[in-house]
């Protein structure tokens, strides 16, 4: 469905194995959009895409979006008919098969020690070849106590960093909801199978489940994609906390809107 990340001198040991590698066999194209449609078909999940036209055809991308499912990156990266590199949460590239598939992906699980760092540098490096990256910035919360339908949890900052930080020409950045219609929860993960993965995430040192979401009806909405560079602009000096603290508040606002439409 997606792209491997092409390697570079900074990646992690693992991602040499696998980068480019499905790329190289069965580019990312419409036949593969189809089949990774038809499977989701088969699996009785029904997804619409509102606003097509919104999504750019060229150039870097961010896309900022809500998070509820696992399903998630391989709902988007189908529907949107564009590879996508998703940014992937730690305790993910510590599970060996996970991992794999989510490079197989497009994915970058990012290490235990030095996240940001990972994600800006692998960020950059996509970005600098006019890629399409994707974060999740509510980060583990809604996948351990998932929100209603229409629900968003707080955005963290790291997204907003990596957009001002990253000195890529013409990066936009584009809103993007996951609309939940109808859906099946149950208990999938015990969070302290969680915590021995990931010691560092506070959210896994608690009792209970993991839950897993499983779409049965899912719209996607796009929101208008606007340029950085005026943010960017701002970007320095006692403005600098501010102009973060705007941005990170705008996308926020963006897709709950689209959320709730």
């Amino acid at each position: 469905m997606g792209k491997f990340l092409t390697p570079d001198r900074h990646a992690p040991p693992f991602f040499g194995n696998y980068m480019n590698l499905l790329e190289s066999i069965a580019p990312f194209d419409g036949y593969a959009t189809a089949i990774a449609q038809d499977i989701f078909g088969l699996l009785g999940i029904g997804v619409k895409v509102q606003n097509p036209e919104r999504l750019p055809s060229s150039g870097p991308l961010l896309i900022v979006c809500n998070h509820r499912s696992f399903l998630d990156p391989f709902i988007l990266t189908s529907y949107l008919n564009t590879p996508i590199n998703f940014a992937c949460h730690r305790y993910m590239g510590n599970v060996p098969v996970l991992r794999e598939v989510l490079q197989s992906c497009g994915g970058f699980p990012l290490t235990n020690k030095d996240w940001y760092r990972d994600l800006v540098e692998h960020s950059t490096n996509l970005l600098d070849r006019g890629k399409t990256i994707g974060i999740f910035p509510e980060g583990a919360a809604p996948m351990l106590a998932t929100p209603t339908p229409k629900g968003i949890c707080p955005f963290y900052r790291g997204f907003a960093h990596l957009a001002l930080q990253a000195t890529v020409p013409n990066l936009q950045i584009l809103p993007v909801a996951i609309c939940s219609q109808a859906e099946v929860q149950w208990p999938a993960v015990p969070l302290s199978l969680l915590h021995h993965l990931d010691p560092l995430e506070p959210l896994f040192r608690q009792e209970g489940w993991h839950p897993a979401v499983l779409y049965q009806r899912v719209v996607i909405r796009i929101g208008e994609p606007f340029a950085i560079e005026p943010y960017r602009e701002r970007y320095h000096g006692r403005q600098a906390g501010k102009v973060v603290k705007d941005l990170t508040a705008t996308l926020s606002h963006q897709v709950a809107d689209l959320l709730a439409a």
